[in-house]
């Protein structure tokens, strides 16, 4: 028809690189109600769909979906407009729009797996099993569809009462080696939701007892030890509940939900199964596996599954924070904030929330109730060291270097004193000391931070400059910057700190060939190519020395009004004695900041992403 032409050229026209999924990365909310939110009324059919597609593709599925709703409104038949909406209606959290649409789309071709998933996942939440294995019964899926059907039908036969059934359906699951952690972690909920406690601790102790296996997903194997000491303490083997937690422990020692377990145990309380009956088992199915693929482009089908588990267990403090992590990704911090505030006080994961909203307030420009509500968190968790790195990450964000370093101080006396982790708090220390010009604190700091992890080319590279800027050390200090660039070598700004430590000594040719490369690596950098104009000056190329001055008055990020002062004098009179001392336009010559300098209050509040190895 005429309308499916259009939306199909206004779809061309706007997503030429992406697919009806490329939306779901963009962000989530709560069950938002149905009423349009926004105030806007498109006055026509292409209207409302250019902006909904506009909507998306900024982040918005809030008004996305809205205007979604008014194309629909005009023409609720075409297949196209129907699918593109499902998408967006599934990704904002809306799961009962997008069941109705599923359900209209469930033979159209390009969107019937996806709407037949949901189906099925509608049906099990219902208790309709058999419903659910029909709809899930779909062919020549791919092998991360397979395993997902295959589990979440293995919980429909649970359901239906069908517990041979369900764990024969795991056992036959093994087209692809990845299987392997996912499949004994399910079956060991299957089988401790069915009563068999002995096929669910075999299962479990199988993924516990090979760490290997957390290599293909930490998530599943920290579930796994938390399922499995659950088991044990409800079995009245509290000794082999603490082993369980302490196996977990080892692989992520910071893990706050075995932590809490691991205090619940000690006191003797009731402890809860990890998932109580088929619905729990289907929504950790759907997490556990989003929490494996939430990456980079996977992260679009990962929000897919997270919105349907919490369709099934909307208050879930575990997908309350993984979705709260994609909004976050997202610059969604408002959203992420609102995910994170739903989460229990009772929770495990309330105090990953209470340090995360903090930190999202702060990159919210809300920076006076970010540090108010740091501050509160430190006088609720005293004793922890990642509210007080939280709290000083945000003052040295706001130039309060006393503060930050009186955080920082506490985070140190609480920190183990020999942990190598721990060097990053030495580190953030010894800037905070040196901002305040108390070097003979920060130098001590710096050299801890090294004594404790001796590679750390943020730390080389700051202590290095430092002397060689103080005309101490000097050779010491030009071989630690060295090391830093040989351990990071596409790091523009070390490299700008080598080139900068040469200038400082007179050796110009050399800074002229750091400098170069450093501004080829990063070319936007207002202070790299402020100190190329400086050592083109010094080499005679002067011609050069202003078009690199030029430049770095439309630096990327925009130079502080003083230095764009100080570079305009020497565009006008060229680089004069006053400003050559201390090289720089400012007079005042810094080690360059790198990826790993504390320019921005982001701490490891969270427990580490699924994908990424633990430490």
């Amino acid at each position: 028809m005429q309308t499916t032409r259009l939306l199909s050229l206004l779809t061309t026209a706007l997503l030429l690189a992406g697919s009806p999924l490329s939306a779901l990365a963009a962000g989530s909310t709560s069950e938002p109600p149905a009423t349009a939110t926004i105030g806007i009324q498109a006055q026509s059919l292409s209207g409302a769909y250019l902006a909904a597609k506009a909507a998306q593709l900024e982040g918005d599925l809030e008004a996305a979906s809205d205007f979604y709703r008014q194309a629909l409104a005009i023409d609720p038949d075409s297949d196209l407009l129907q699918q593109d909406a499902m998408f967006a209606f599934f990704a904002n959290g809306r799961f009962e729009e997008g069941i109705d649409l599923a359900a209209k789309l469930r033979d159209t071709p390009e969107a019937s797996k996806v709407a037949r998933i949901t189906l099925g996942v509608d049906a099990l939440r219902k208790g309709d099993y058999d419903k659910a294995i029909a709809e899930l019964d779909i062919v020549n899926p791919s092998d991360l569809d397979a395993l997902l059907l295959g589990h979440l039908t293995a919980w429909a036969e649970l359901g239906a009462g069908r517990v041979d059934s369900a764990l024969s359906r795991i056992d036959g699951l093994d087209s692809a080696p990845w299987y392997a952690i996912f499949n004994a972690y399910e079956k060991g909920l299957l089988a401790e939701v069915a009563g068999r406690v002995d096929v669910a601790r075999r299962s479990y102790g199988q993924v516990v007892d090979d760490q290997e296996l957390a290599r293909t997903s930490p998530d599943a194997y920290l579930a796994a030890a938390e399922a499995l000491a659950r088991l044990e303490m409800r079995a009245n083997n509290s000794d082999a509940a603490l082993a369980a937690v302490d196996k977990g422990l080892e692989l992520v020692g910071s893990y706050d939900p075995l932590l809490h377990l691991r205090q619940r145990i000690e006191k003797g309380e009731m402890i809860e199964p990890a998932v109580a009956d088929v619905q729990d088992g289907a929504a950790e199915t759907l997490y556990i596996l989003g929490q494996a693929i939430n990456r980079g482009d996977g992260q679009q089908v990962a929000l897919l599954y997270f919105q349907l588990a919490r369709a099934i267990e909307p208050r879930s403090p575990a997908l309350l924070t993984a979705l709260a992590g994609i909004a976050e990704r997202s610059e969604r911090l408002d959203l992420a904030i609102s995910y994170y505030r739903e989460i229990p006080e009772s929770s495990a994961y309330r105090r990953t929330a209470d340090l995360q909203i903090g930190l999202d307030l702060w990159y919210a420009e809300r920076k006076d109730e970010a540090k108010e509500h740091l501050r509160r968190a430190v006088r609720d968790y005293p004793d922890d060291v990642q509210a007080h790195t939280a709290l000083a990450d945000v003052l040295a964000a706001d130039k309060d270097y006393a503060g930050a370093a009186e955080a920082l101080d506490q985070a140190v006396r609480l920190a183990e004193a020999e942990d190598s982790a721990g060097w990053n708090l030495y580190y953030q220390r010894g800037i905070a000391h040196e901002r305040l010009k108390q070097w003979d604190k920060a130098e001590p700091d710096f050299r801890k931070s090294l004594e404790l992890s001796p590679n750390q080319p943020a730390v080389l590279n700051y202590l290095g400059y430092s002397w060689v800027d103080m005309n101490r050390n000097l050779e010491e200090g030009l071989d630690m910057i060295k090391k830093a660039v040989t351990l990071r070598p596409n790091d523009g700004y070390i490299i700008d700190s080598l080139g900068w430590a040469y200038y400082r000594l007179g050796r110009y040719e050399e800074a002229v060939d750091e400098l170069e490369r450093a501004v080829l690596i990063t070319p936007m950098d207002p202070t790299i190519n402020d100190h190329l104009g400086d050592a083109y000056w010094h080499v005679g190329r002067k011609r050069e020395a202003e078009f690199q001055w030029e430049r770095a008055l439309n630096g990327e990020p925009a130079p502080e009004p003083n230095v764009v002062e100080a570079i305009k004098v020497k565009l006008e009179k060229g680089l004069q004695p006053e400003t050559d001392e201390g090289g720089s336009a400012d007079g005042q010559a810094e080690p360059a900041e790198d990826a790993s300098a504390p320019s921005g209050p982001r701490a490891n509040a969270t427990p580490p992403e699924s994908g990424t190895e633990a430490d």
